[in-house]
């Protein structure tokens, strides 16, 4: 009974590999598109991806599951949706763009801590 995770990020989060750690313990760093296969000691493990400031949520992964990492789409558009407000304010001198951008900016780094990277499992 194996559990086997592959990476698929895209272009998005390619350039630096990502930790996944196995019960709290780094087990490898896979870079995109490569594939992990362990075996669990357990029925149920617990399985987490991090990478510099950004994670995700612990999942329970049973034994013979295939699972992709990507990224968590939400979090990349709100990670995106500052850009706009900070060129607008830079250029304009808007003060409000500016602000808005700024929040934006730590309720993006806030909710990627968590859930920038997602678990899809595949079915067989």
């Amino acid at each position: 009974m194996t559990i086997k995770i592959t990476r698929k990020t895209g272009i998005g989060g390619s350039i630096t590999p990502v930790n996944i750690r196995i019960d709290n313990e780094e087990i490898v760093k896979l870079d995109n598109y490569q594939s992990h296969f362990f075996m669990p000691k357990v029925e149920k493990t617990k399985v987490r991806v991090t990478n510099w400031f950004y994670g995700s949520e612990e999942a329970i992964l049973e034994n013979s599951s295939d699972v992709i990492v990507r990224i968590n789409r939400k979090a990349l558009i709100l990670n995106y949706a500052m850009f706009p407000f900070l060129f607008y304010g830079f250029v304009m001198t808007s003060l409000v763009a500016t602000l808005i951008a700024l929040g934006l900016c730590l309720v993006s780094f806030f909710y990627s801590r968590k859930h920038w990277f997602e678990f899809v499992k595949i079915k067989r």
